[in-house]
């Protein structure tokens, strides 16, 4: 993997003077700022040349500023800079004086002695920009983007491996869909599991089945196809359940609406003649997700869909303008539809 490759350079002491850690992946993203954190700045010296900015609080004058200061005590400083959304075609969430020309000639003759990373958790970044020009011609690229299924069952595996223990492929699997094939979650996960499965170094099923939770966004999802099937009785069971778990409907209501809508628009999608990693990159949603909103929306069809989608509309509504009891809301849209 070319990102792991970019890592074991900067670990080996082959530094460039600005990265581009750009992508939608926090457990990529979080393992290259370790890396950075641990390997260009000695600890003892962090204090004085590690500074961090987030370009939705401060301007990128500031960092800049920062990486052009001289290093205290060390050889380089490191200047990480969180959100540059300026480097898309995104609006900032808060408006701030980012004099990109100061930017544009700090990455024409970057400082020796600094570092500089920018972390942009986006999908792309808007390649007509002068200053993303420049930034392609002197960044090197982390490419933190989302893996595909089968990318993030290998990194599952190769980092198992890398600590000498292995997993039943039942088990494997079974991890990956409680965890929707998130990288980030099932890492999570992982280390739990390589905790209660020291003294063996394997990972059997039993013990992902018992250790790792279904999370809430899973729990409505077969709720949502529990309705679909018009399986009242299951669909109820699955509601009260969470209800118990101190599940807020209105919360409940609005990932169920989100995973209807996803299921809308693959469906509209897939009409007008677009392919699986169109539809990904269009809606710029987990390749997970869309495959099996697909798969979806082939058992369901089109006016099925629609009609939930409008139910649950009307059930926000009362949900957020406090008609009735709050619990009873999505419970009558399940009575109503699986009818």
């Amino acid at each position: 993997m070319e990102f792991e490759k970019q890592l074991d350079r900067i670990k080996n002491g082959q530094v460039n003077l600005v990265y581009l850690v750009q992508g939608k992946e926090p457990y990529l993203q979080e393992l290259a700022r370790k890396v950075f954190l641990e390997t260009i700045v000695a600890p003892e010296d962090q204090d004085l040349n590690v500074g961090r900015f987030n370009m939705e609080e401060v301007s990128i004058q500031t960092a800049i500023q920062d990486a052009e200061s001289v290093p205290f005590f060390g050889e380089r400083r490191l200047v990480l800079v969180d959100n540059p959304s300026f480097f898309t075609g995104e609006k900032e969430k808060k408006s701030m004086d980012h004099q990109l020309e100061r930017l544009q000639a700090y990455l024409e003759n970057p400082m020796d002695s600094s570092v500089m990373v920018f972390f942009a958790p986006y999908d792309k970044l808007d390649q007509r920009k002068k200053i993303v020009k420049q930034l392609k011609k002197v960044a090197v690229l982390l490419d933190a983007s989302e893996l595909t299924e089968r990318d993030v069952k290998q990194y599952i595996r190769d980092s198992l491996r890398n600590h000498q223990y292995s997993i039943q492929e039942e088990a494997l699997e079974t991890l990956l869909v409680k965890t929707q094939y998130s990288l980030t979650n099932s890492m999570k996960e992982l280390d739990k599991l390589m905790i209660a499965s020291i003294d063996t170094k394997m990972i059997p099923l039993e013990l992902v089945e018992s250790l790792v939770a279904k999370t809430l966004e899973q729990n409505i999802f077969e709720l949502g196809e529990s309705i679909l099937k018009k399986e009242g009785v299951k669909a109820l069971q699955i509601y009260h359940d969470m209800l118990l778990q101190k599940e807020d409907p209105l919360k409940m209501n609005a990932i169920l609406l989100g995973q209807f809508r996803l299921l809308l628009q693959v469906s509209y999608l897939k009409r007008e003649g677009y392919q699986e990693p169109e539809i990904q990159k269009t809606l710029g949603v987990h390749p997970y997700r869309v495959k099996i909103a697909l798969q979806q929306s082939r058992r369901f069809g089109l006016p099925l869909l629609e009609k939930a989608f409008m139910q649950l509309v009307d059930t926000e509504y009362a949900l957020k303008t406090s008609v009735g009891i709050k619990e009873m809301q999505l419970e009558w849209f399940i009575l109503q539809f699986c009818a």
